[in-house]
């Protein structure tokens, strides 16, 4: 009777935790787009008043920002200082590649921030800051699409993990 009571606790037990782990993704999506959002107005700062170059400047806000998103800019910086004959942008694209494994966003936030690659460095500083500016208007729109996905799918995924280890221990008892 105990270890039946057990069992069925550890099954109801590990599909919440099963949703619980589904849902996170949502609300780390969220989080990664609000850090990318605030690293780039580091980087306006940086090139608008401290006038740091590319890698230095990305050094900074990578020691600034949580990983995994910090390690994109760090990971950049680190691969532009290296001089391995690529541009900035080919560090950027890099950068994403290595790092996209670690990253919650989906293919649309990814080809938004691998976007960036084709910012850096091309033009003088007013063209960088509309061209960041515009890059984080558009991230604004999936950060907003992205609270609404994790507040519609955060509690469906944790309920649903709850429900089906309840209903797989009705039918296995």
């Amino acid at each position: 009777m105990y270890l039946k009571l057990s069992g069925a606790v550890l099954i109801i037990l590990t599909a919440y935790l099963f949703g619980f782990n589904l849902s996170s993704a949502y609300r780390s999506r969220v989080r990664q787009l609000e850090e990318i959002l605030m690293a780039l107005e580091m980087y306006l700062t940086e090139i608008n008043y401290g006038l740091t170059p590319l890698p230095q400047a990305f050094i900074n806000i990578g020691k600034r920002i949580k990983v995994p998103t910090g390690c994109l800019f760090i990971d950049a910086a680190r691969l532009m200082l290296q001089n391995k004959g690529l541009s900035a942008s080919g560090c950027w694209e890099s950068a994403v590649g290595k790092n996209t494994p670690a990253l919650d966003l989906i293919s649309d936030d990814l080809e938004l921030v691998k976007r960036l690659g084709y910012i850096w460095g091309k033009s003088d500083k007013s063209g960088q800051i509309r061209q960041v500016s515009f890059i984080q208007e558009l991230l604004r729109q999936a950060l907003k699409e992205a609270r609404k996905a994790q507040q519609t799918n955060d509690k469906i995924w944790k309920y649903l993990g709850l429900l089906g280890g309840m209903t797989l221990v009705i039918f296995l008892l």
